[in-house]
């Protein structure tokens, strides 16, 4: 049974000799406040020190078809006016049509028939059509971090190519050939964006670390990311939050902590070690057996029948 946000506080209180208080959340005492204080920094150092099994997420989505719509262009002019509607477009879509520059996208929605892109177009041209694609997606819920090689594209199988540095998707945007058949990404703006916008329906896929390392009473996941009530529970083994409570308690006051910490020290080493298990290594290791490879193809001609 793990330890409720208020059993915590009052274990490590009466193990340093300290009144235990009979609530936290909401508490007027200063040393309490000072513990939820350590507890919430504590949980959120934890979040990011390891990429513990218990935080890690799967996350599957689709992208959304692309809008077809008219309007009107003008050469040397970023305006587009005439769109029929403007309800289904957004800032940061990404505009492809006659006369529209590679990757130019929406800088603002100027009103119910009138966007500003942020690149002039080239020609001039009356009720023309152009898609709006959708290059933006929101991060899931909790999200910290993404886990490396996760990413990949479950409609065509294949893994995604990410994440791109600036530098890579400047040069993906302002290069001469920088189409290719995989689909790239970065994380930009705490949303996960995609190289070239997709006109059509895929299914994407990836891992992360999520921040949600409190659960409400009754829970058995992480759903929160910060102590919000009494009752809440860490996702982290008891004697590592016990330790780490002390630990951060101690220096916080500028008192000796050496023992406390070293105590901390081991119970974080023990709980990242057993967290995953750790398989069989070899010494002699031997090449991945993969299903179809040169070994699958017999010496000499195919048999006739």
């Amino acid at each position: 049974m793990s330890y409720t946000l208020l059993q915590l506080v009052d274990q490590v209180s009466g193990e340093l000799g300290l009144s235990q208080p009979t609530g936290v959340i909401g508490s007027s005492n200063n040393q309490t406040m000072q513990f939820l204080a350590l507890a919430q920094r504590l949980g959120k150092d934890l979040v990011r020190d390891f990429e513990w099994q218990r935080l890690v997420q799967a996350y599957i989505f689709q992208t959304t078809a692309a809008t077809t719509t008219t309007g009107t262009i003008t050469a040397a002019s970023a305006v587009i006016t005439s769109i029929p509607s403007t309800a289904a477009l957004a800032v940061g879509n990404v505009v492809t049509g006659t006369g529209q520059a590679p990757y130019a996208q929406i800088l603002t929605i100027d009103s119910g028939t009138q966007v500003t892109l942020d690149t002039p177009v080239t020609t001039s041209t009356a009720a023309v059509s152009m898609t709006f694609a959708i290059q933006d997606y929101s991060l899931p819920s909790g999200f910290d971090r993404m886990i490396s090689d996760t990413q990949w594209d479950r409609t065509d199988h294949w893994r995604n190519m990410g994440t791109k540095s600036s530098q890579e998707w400047q040069y993906l945007q302002g290069g001469v050939i920088s189409v290719g058949p995989r689909e790239r990404y970065r994380i930009y703006n705490q949303k996960f964006r995609i190289f070239a916008a997709l006109t059509t329906v895929y299914t994407f896929s990836f891992e992360y670390v999520s921040n949600f390392w409190v659960m409400a009473t009754g829970a058995t996941v992480g759903s929160k990311s910060a102590y919000t009530a009494d009752s809440d529970v860490s996702v982290f083994p008891d004697d590592l939050m016990l330790a780490g409570l002390k630990f951060y308690f101690l220096k916080a006051k500028k008192l000796d902590y050496g023992i406390e910490l070293g105590e901390f020290t081991r119970a974080l080493s023990y709980c990242k070690a057993q967290d995953v298990p750790v398989p069989s290594v070899s010494l002699a290791p031997a090449g991945m057996h993969e299903l179809v490879g040169p070994w699958s193809i017999q010496d000499g001609n195919w048999p006739a029948a």
